[in-house]
């Protein structure tokens, strides 16, 4: 979708079930205060019992090289998103795409992205995470190969962006869950994520040159390219990681492996999604009376409410997102607080791009390296964040203050004019600086304190609701700024076309920032919430659904 920070930020899986039989007894009565040398012993047993594992014993040398195809993988999934938003006004020519479908090009692949990265999650935990890595990442190859090729159906090529997307996610889950095993020390972990998270952020930086480069000759060149490094790094995936098997044991948990998989909870979320969007892009073509806007709205609300009923009626351990999160302390604002970073890169990315193309015929390059002041300045706002605690520890803070950037680098927007001229040092270059710092920090504050905030056995299902929300803030939002543009002449105004998007955006980001400013509850320390989540789960379900 749009040039985005990494968005994943996802934690260890741990495998194996926790019902009142299983769970240990400190979870259900007070907790004894532990000794230091109790303590010890318990991670000290924890981190011999990780390091058996057949992935931990290869050399450093192999896990290395692993671990930086893992990361060739999580700037592939950003570039697909960044590079792309570069592209679309030449790819919309080329597949017949209305004003307000050009969307579709992004939305099409962050959709099915999204929709399936929790369900790729499980597939990572019920069955080999190898095969999972290397089946979604070849996928992902041969997808773009032929999406490279199938430029003149714009069903066909939209339908190709969706399975890249699905393609795409299966990659996530499973580098994070062979990256786990591999590094089995908790200090050694957090090291290696955060460079998987680093290659992300390059990826949002890198994506935008490597598209304006390609397409000096042709956009199809950026998708070839993209199948050259999928294809040549799954081989050598294949070569250098050997097969461990699953995870998953009957012996620990006896409910079947198909059950455990939630299909039907997967179609009912991927159908909601998707019939939510068409309307939002359909109803300004066709008319907001339309059969086209009307009926996949009306569909998508019963699907959307189907999901949510599906997922609290089946036990916990069977669904692709247990309602047991709802009762992990702030969870609910802090997941609304997450719909409000991504939506300004995809925004004004996608608005920015196109203009400066199709008004001004800026090169594809040109257009890239203007961009290009977002994604450095979301690396730096990575390494405030990581150097400055008090960004993730006092979320109403950093979340507020964010807010405020973002809302400053909107109104800035409104008054850029497209950023012809010196209008683009003037308004454009300070936007992108000061929003996007304010959308990293923001993004950082809330998807982290969602993850830290809920039992460490829920971490993987936390994680992949991040990216999962992440993904739909930017599509219903950019479905919303397709159905702001002008269509009524050739050549549009700024004024009723780009600005109409930034007023809508700066009302969407202080509505979600107060919400959280306003109901955030300030938590005890991490180890207290996750025993409070684990009775009040307890209390509900009587299994904590892992």
């Amino acid at each position: 979708m749009d040039a985005q920070p990494d968005t994943t930020i996802a934690s260890p899986k741990v495998t194996g079930t926790l019902s009142k039989e299983s769970l240990p007894l400190q979870s259900l009565a007070p907790e004894k205060e532990k000794t230091p040398e109790q303590e010890t012993k318990t991670e000290t047993e924890q981190e011999k019992e990780h390091s058996k594992h057949p992935l931990a014993q290869l050399s450093q040398t192999r896990k290395n090289f692993l671990l930086f195809i893992f990361s060739v993988a999580t700037f592939v999934d950003i570039c697909n998103v960044s590079g792309v938003a570069v592209a679309v006004a030449q790819i919309s020519l080329d597949i017949k795409l209305g004003i307000s479908q050009v969307v579709w090009i992004i939305t099409s692949y962050s959709l099915c992205f999204g929709a399936f990265l929790l369900f790729a999650g499980r597939l990572s935990d019920l069955f080999p995470a190898q095969i999972i890595f290397e089946a979604g990442f070849l996928g992902l190859g041969v997808i773009s190969l032929i999406t490279s090729f199938v430029t003149s159906s714009k069903y066909g090529f939209l339908i190709l962006r969706g399975l890249g997307g699905i393609c795409g996610a299966m990659t996530i889950p499973s580098a994070f869950h062979l990256t786990v095993h591999m590094f089995p020390t908790p200090e050694e972990q957090q090291k290696k994520l955060a460079l998987m998270s680093l290659a992300g952020g390059l990826g949002n930086v890198l994506g935008l040159v490597l598209a304006g480069l390609c397409m000096e000759a042709s956009y199809k060149w950026f998708f070839r390219l993209i199948a050259i490094i999928c294809i040549t790094f799954t081989i050598a995936t294949i070569i250098l990681l050997p097969y461990t098997g699953s995870s998953y044991s009957t012996k620990h948990d006896p409910i079947p492996r198909w059950r455990r998989m939630d299909v039907p909870g997967v179609i009912l979320m991927m159908g909601a999604l998707i019939c939510f969007i068409l309307a939002l892009t359909q109803g300004p073509i066709d008319g907001w009376s339309s059969a086209s806007f009307i009926a996949p709205l009306v569909i998508s609300i019963p699907l959307g409410v189907g999901f949510f009923f599906w997922e609290s009626r089946i036990p916990p351990r069977t669904a692709v997102l247990p309602s047991s999160i709802w009762k992990i302390t702030n969870v609910i604002i802090l997941s609304l607080a997450v719909l409000i970073a991504f939506p300004f890169w995809a925004t004004s990315q996608l608005e920015y791009s196109t203009w400066w193309q199709e008004v001004y015929g800026w090169s594809a390059l040109h257009v890239a390296a203007a961009m290009l002041p977002q994604g450095i300045v979301c690396l730096i706002a990575a390494a405030f964040a990581h150097a400055v605690p008090q960004v993730l520890t006092k979320p109403r803070w950093t979340i507020g203050g964010g807010m405020i950037l973002i809302v400053i680098a909107e109104i800035l927007q409104v008054f850029s004019d497209g950023g012809p001229g010196n209008k683009y040092w003037r308004f454009c270059f300070p936007a992108f600086v000061i929003g996007s710092f304010g959308a990293m920090i923001t993004y950082f504050a809330s998807g982290i304190n969602i993850v830290t905030y809920g039992p460490p056995e829920m971490a993987g299902v936390m994680g992949a609701w991040v990216n999962v929300l992440a993904q739909i803030g930017g599509a219903i939002t950019m479905a919303v700024q397709a159905g702001l543009q002008d269509t009524s002449s050739i050549l549009p105004e700024w004024s009723k076309s780009g600005s109409r998007t930034w007023y809508f955006m700066i009302a969407w980001t202080v509505v979600l920032g107060i919400q959280f400013i306003v109901f955030y509850k300030t938590p005890g320390t991490p180890q207290e919430e996750h025993e409070l989540a684990r009775k009040r789960i307890m209390e509900k379900d009587g299994d904590l659904g892992v």
